[in-house]
């Protein structure tokens, strides 16, 4: 395999899936380890990525966020366990904020199918639209759509928020480290993030685990505010 082609593979993989080992970039390249390192080498001197302890990771423009078509398609099977660890948390009669995002998304099958009586209050039309059944009572907050994430925003939406109470909040997030917190690349939707935590008796954040040891622009909650619910089996 040509240099600029095992280059390619480890980028493309690194794209995948943010972070990989030694082992699986050996596998990729079909190279030796003395190869491989003189290709991460490369790379890391052209700034495509950086080298860990065991491994590299894709470096990452902490402002930068995939868009909602693009996130569809990325850890569905972990995505719909995390839904339905998420769901077993949801009480009839209880009043809910459903953040914006594919994760969040992935519950709503689940909620429809529950038959519970439940207020909603969301930031997002695919959600509201989404959500519509006979046993639900759907808010949307108004202001401004972000094209890319489907997330409401702005101080409409924030100033309608502080209005409400939740039961419980299920909030998605881009990134988290247990001593930064929970982070996303968007400083108006760490807002709404961050104000419905405030307005609820218990958050839920609902991330996968490629997210965990991943850094983004903008915390909004520390670990201790929230609870966290990934795919990940606890030991």
């Amino acid at each position: 395999m040509l240099v600029n082609e095992r280059k390619l593979k480890i980028i493309n993989l690194l794209m995948q899936q943010r972070r990989a080992t030694l082992e699986e970039l050996i596998e990729v390249t079909e190279s030796s380890i003395s190869t491989l390192r003189r290709d991460l080498n490369d790379l890391e001197e052209e700034k495509k990525l950086r080298r860990v302890h065991g491994g590299a990771e894709l470096i990452q423009d902490l402002s930068k966020e995939l868009s909602i078509f693009e996130k569809t398609s990325k850890n569905v099977h972990e995505k719909q366990i995390i839904a339905n660890k998420a769901l077993k948390k949801i009480k009839e009669g209880d009043v809910i904020f459903l953040d914006a995002g594919t994760t969040t998304g992935s519950m709503i099958a689940g909620i429809k199918q529950l038959k519970k009586e439940l207020t909603i209050v969301t930031n997002s039309v695919t959600h509201a639209s989404n959500l519509v059944a006979e046993h639900l009572t759907v808010y949307i907050l108004g202001g401004c759509v972000k094209k890319t994430t489907d997330a409401i925003t702005g101080s409409v939406a924030l100033s309608q928020l502080k209005n409400y109470r939740f039961n419980l909040a299920f909030i998605g997030a881009n990134a988290f480290v247990e001593e930064s917190g929970v982070m996303t690349p968007d400083s108006e939707e760490a807002a709404i993030k961050r104000q419905a935590i405030l307005q609820a008796d218990e958050a839920f954040v609902l991330i996968d685990s490629s997210k965990i040891g991943q850094t983004s622009f903008v915390r909004f909650a520390q670990a201790d505010e929230v609870i966290m619910i990934t795919e990940l089996e606890k030991k």
